[in-house]
């Protein structure tokens, strides 16, 4: 490489931009390449600094807008919120939080940077425990980990090792270019090719449907709307026209998205009673509050109803969303919670497994509880098939829901079961067990799918690695 080309990888303004454009690996852009430029840049120019300070400087830097491209739509939540002025802690506070994990971890490399080889795979080994790291500590956010770039026929590999394994191979090949280690690189990339091309013969497999049908209702409900009084019949007038509408086949199973209903179900027994005369037969799974009282605590829950209003089942969400449901450390922290009520919501247990007559069991995930890899169900009682119900109405028409649909697919081929996914403003989608879309509703559509549930796959090798560390 020629010095003039080498100065301009390196300079601070090309390191800003190519982290921006690193970000555009994701979806809805789907660009891989953005990722390895990014990557090759990043090494360029952090492996000159001859400063610690400036190494660790120009590193944040990088991840900064590396990840300020990736998650500026959660910002959009506080508009929705009606405090437009706090966006920019949105847009800023993000970024600081995700961005210092790989940063931290990618330091030691700076004392390796006199040999390349070793200070690339230094950096490779620092990005990866990053990953691990932000996916489980302070709650974790496993959001847009590296191996999410690929396209479907790749992403089938991660029925072998999961999401991590595809995100360790992928940040390996990225390395692997700048260090052009030949025999390396052709082993690395002669796997991926591998594993695309044994993923795009996979993807031929015919679509197999079991004979349940389910009807996946997205009301597209303004969040601004949704948890005051004034607008509560309006809302449930969409959710009845929608679940009442004449379709194609008779429906067995009706699902609303998450807190479709804004009012306790348990606590009002005449009033489930009508919901259930909104369905002609089988069942009615919706998201609802559940209050208990004696302590006094609040639950995100998923319930199960028949045609009589009668509650088969209840999961409580158990995976909650900092700020957006609970408050970190309250008594310090002047930042509001995003959701309705002054008072926290409570976690659940865990994945468990729903088993109602007439439905093919089901491990309910409400909300992001869908991005974490290997804990979607649980490991003693598999389930037939994943439901995730959802809001996503706090993001508007940003890359946040896209990037959420793109992950759950994920969930789908590492355990080889068919996931349905219904939100309220969008995207809702059919997702096999191979991870494809059958059928979906785009964001901010008011509409309903009817479609019969795909047929589950056996247990995948990523699953049964993973009961073996959690069953002991």
């Amino acid at each position: 490489m020629n010095k003039t080309l080498k100065y301009s990888l390196i300079s601070l303004k090309n390191l800003i931009l190519f982290s921006i454009i690193g970000g555009l690996a994701f979806s809805p852009f789907n660009q891989p390449i953005a990722l390895f430029f990014s990557i090759y840049v990043l090494l360029s120019h952090i492996q000159t600094q001859t400063c610690f300070y400036n190494f660790f400087k120009r590193t944040f830097i990088f991840f900064f807008f590396f990840f300020l491209t990736q998650l500026y739509w959660v910002a959009w939540a506080f508009n929705v919120y009606g405090i437009p002025e706090a966006m920019p802690i949105g847009l800023i506070c993000m970024p600081i939080i995700i961005g210092i994990f790989p940063t931290i971890f990618i330091l030691p490399s700076y004392f390796f940077k006199e040999n390349t080889v070793a200070f690339a795979w230094m950096f490779f080994l620092g990005w990866c425990l990053s990953e691990i790291a932000r996916s489980f500590l302070f709650t974790g956010f496993p959001w847009n980990l590296n191996g999410y770039v690929w396209d479907l026929p790749l992403l089938q590999c991660t029925r072998f090792f999961g999401i991590f394994g595809l995100s360790f191979l992928t940040t390996a090949a990225a390395v692997v270019l700048y260090t052009k280690q030949k025999w390396l690189g052709l082993g690395i990339f002669g796997t991926l090719l591998c594993f695309w091309i044994e993923g795009n013969q996979r993807l031929k497999s015919p679509e197999l449907n079991t004979e349940i049908c389910l009807r996946l209702i997205q009301p597209s409900v303004d969040q601004r709307e949704k948890w005051h009084p004034q607008f509560f019949e309006k809302n449930l007038s969409i959710l009845e026209i929608l679940s009442k509408a004449d379709g194609e086949k008779p429906v067995h199973v009706t699902i609303w998205p998450e807190a479709a209903i804004t009012i306790p179900l348990d606590a009002h027994v005449d009033f489930s009673a009508h919901l259930g005369s909104f369905i002609n037969q089988g069942y009615l799974i919706t998201g609802a509050p559940r209050r208990m009282h004696n302590p006094e605590k609040n639950f995100s829950c998923l319930q199960v109803i028949d045609s009589r209003g009668l509650i088969h089942a209840t999961f409580d969400k158990f995976h909650l969303v900092p700020f957006g449901e609970y408050v970190p450390l309250r008594s310090l922290n002047p930042l509001p919670k995003l959701t309705n009520g002054s008072i926290d919501y409570s976690a659940g247990t865990g994945p468990r497994t729903i088993r109602v007559s007439g439905i093919p069991s089901f491990s309910p995930l409400i909300c992001y509880e869908a991005i974490f890899s290997g804990a979607v169900i649980e490991p003693t009682d598999r389930p037939q098939w994943l439901l995730n119900i959802t809001n996503d109405a706090w993001y508007g028409i940003t890359s946040g829901p896209y990037q959420h649909l793109k992950i759950v697919q994920v969930r789908a081929i590492e355990e080889g079961l068919p996931l349905i996914r219904v939100a309220n403003n969008g995207i809702s989608a059919v997702i096999d067990s191979y991870g494809r879309i059958l059928q979906q509703l785009e964001l901010n559509k008011i509409g309903f799918i009817d479609a019969h549930l795909p047929t589950h796959l056996p247990q995948t090798l990523y699953r049964s690695f993973i009961n073996y560390f959690q069953l002991g």
